[in-house]
């Protein structure tokens, strides 16, 4: 079982799967997308010295057919007019969801190209590219985790041998995708420098400034939108605070790398009644 779904900007959505009007045929471009070396060749260097690999945009082509199963073609002719309308590339860009066997993803793109092929009655072939700017695959959903207060002896949500005796907000995450999984963070109450910190890779983010009680503090780690906001309640009202300054000069807004990720949240005050919850979508480079 394999099914194609296109969720424009404005929310109208079509779906090729197994019954008409829109029929799944074959899809290409779901796999490894490509990639380029960034190297250096000294004179005479026989091959090159590697760098990093880039990964570059990927491109899905979905072969399908537009049917009328009562052999109506002006039916036939208006849900081909339907389709076009709703992947028209003048909405922008929009979400393509892939489904098979095996789970559901997600990848942010636009129609580059639709073209007609052969038509048989009421039975319109067609070939459709999506662009997708960014290569990677996501989780069709978003997982949320929250970092609860470890008293000693009790671990959450995972037990592991060696933290017995730990002490203060912890969780693990297990990070089963192929690259590293940028994050929304939600840190909900009064705390005095508050400080979130993968231990397992050394990095942390840090906001030197005082939160009050009813004070929340927005943190996405997302490269395409980056963004740490103080949102300030006085009781009667919200006000938000660009917070990127901020941060201290060493902080890292970084991502969950793949495997396992051991999390912290600290604070100068050291408030046992702040809430944390991480917001993300695990990332494949192929599904």
């Amino acid at each position: 079982m394999q099914k194609l779904k296109f969720i424009n900007s404005r929310g109208f959505e079509v779906e090729f799967m197994s019954q008409d009007p829109f029929i799944f045929w074959k899809i290409d471009g779901i796999s490894l997308p490509p990639v380029e070396p960034v190297f250096t060749q000294s004179v005479g260097q026989s091959g090159y010295t590697l760098h990093s690999i880039v990964f570059d945009s990927r491109v899905v082509t979905l072969t399908g057919h537009v049917v009328d199963s009562y052999g109506d073609v002006k039916k036939m002719y208006a849900e081909r007019q339907r389709l076009l309308n709703i992947i028209s590339p003048s909405f922008g860009i929009g979400r393509l969801v892939y489904e098979n066997d095996n789970g559901r993803w997600s990848i942010p793109a636009f129609c580059k190209d639709a073209a007609y092929a052969e038509k048989i009655n009421s039975v319109q072939t067609l070939n459709i590219s999506f662009e997708c700017p960014s290569p990677f695959w996501q989780d069709y959903e978003n997982t949320v985790v929250s970092l609860a207060y470890v008293e000693g002896g009790l671990k959450f949500p995972i037990v592991t041998p060696g933290f017995f005796g730990t002490l203060g907000y912890r969780a693990f995450v297990d990070n089963k995708g192929d690259v590293s999984a940028p994050m929304e963070i939600y840190i909900d109450g009064g705390a005095q420098n508050p400080m979130i910190k993968n231990v397992s890779t050394g990095e942390f983010i840090k906001v030197e400034r005082k939160m009050n009680p009813y004070d929340k503090l927005y943190i996405n780690t997302d490269p395409e939108n980056l963004k740490v906001e103080l949102i300030r309640n006085d009781g009667i009202s919200e006000t938000r605070e660009n917070a990127y300054g901020y941060l201290s000069f060493d902080s890292s807004l970084f991502g969950l790398k793949p495997g396992m990720n051991e999390l912290i949240f600290t604070s100068d005050d050291e408030n046992k009644k702040v809430k944390i919850r991480l917001v993300f979508r695990l990332l494949y480079s192929g599904v």
